[in-house]
């Protein structure tokens, strides 16, 4: 855990990668994979999905027919989003902007999805609290997190994370919130290995095959999805590079 970055530095690198993966939002083999998963687990009727981003899960969500409000703290992730959306055919009236504490709504939803969200926040309690307020006594919160502490390095501080999680950490904060978990998976073993080693050298991992045009990356790129797609997904890994949690109101 770290408490000692820049605050707004952290929001700007977290900025600048999104819209360097901005070009790629289609192809991505991590998004791609990940929102698939997703929304397996996010009930129908009115969704909030809150840390939007760019924009890829909102489309997901409302091509399969969710009532969707996007949120994000960032003016200019909401305008690439709302861009997203546009160019997708889909509505992006519901895109805003705003915090979790900024959140209005009290008993409103019957989903709320919040990925790579609380740990760019100090006080995750409480940020996890406001979501639970927002959803239905039978909502449910479906939260991902970067998991095992052990591999915070130079992104998590690039990117502004206050934290990585380990399982007990995430389910703990979850009970304190009010919550019963009902699903706690990892997600991204493939990814445990090039990250340590990239942080025992003190350096960020290069991620440049994830947004390359080149025949090679391409190829690379299409494998890591068919891994994540065939693999991965199906079949649950005992460690990984995110936390993926569907959580109900106790």
């Amino acid at each position: 855990m770290r408490t000692d970055f820049d605050a707004e530095q952290g929001q700007e690198g977290l900025e600048d990668h999104y819209e360097q993966w901005f070009a790629h939002i289609a192809t991505d083999f991590r998004a791609t994979s990940l929102n698939r998963l997703v929304l397996g687990l996010v009930p129908e009727g009115r969704v909030l999905d809150i840390g939007c981003g760019s924009g890829a899960l909102s489309a997901e969500l409302l091509r399969a027919g969710r009532r969707l409000v996007s949120q994000d703290v960032s003016p200019r992730m909401v305008l690439m989003a709302k861009k997203h959306l546009e160019r997708q055919g889909l509505d992006a009236s519901q895109v805003r902007l705003g915090t979790i504490e900024s959140i209005t709504e009290r008993g409103a939803f019957d989903g709320i999805v919040a990925l790579d969200v609380i740990e760019h926040i100090d006080d995750d309690l409480q940020a996890v609290v406001r979501l639970r307020d927002a959803l239905t006594p039978t909502g449910r919160l479906v939260l991902s997190v970067p998991a095992l502490s052990w591999l915070y390095g130079p992104k998590d501080v690039a990117v502004g994370h206050f934290r990585r999680y380990s399982r007990d950490a995430l389910t703990a904060l979850l009970s304190r919130a009010g919550f019963e978990v009902e699903t706690c998976r990892y997600w991204n073993a493939l990814g445990i290995l090039p990250v340590w080693v990239a942080n025992l050298r003190g350096k960020r991992l290069d991620e440049s095959l994830r947004y390359s045009n080149s025949p090679i990356k391409r190829a690379l790129n299409a494998a890591l999805g068919a891994w994540f797609t065939y693999i991965e997904n199906p079949l649950p890994a005992p460690l990984g590079m995110t936390l993926l949690v569907r959580a109900r109101p106790r």
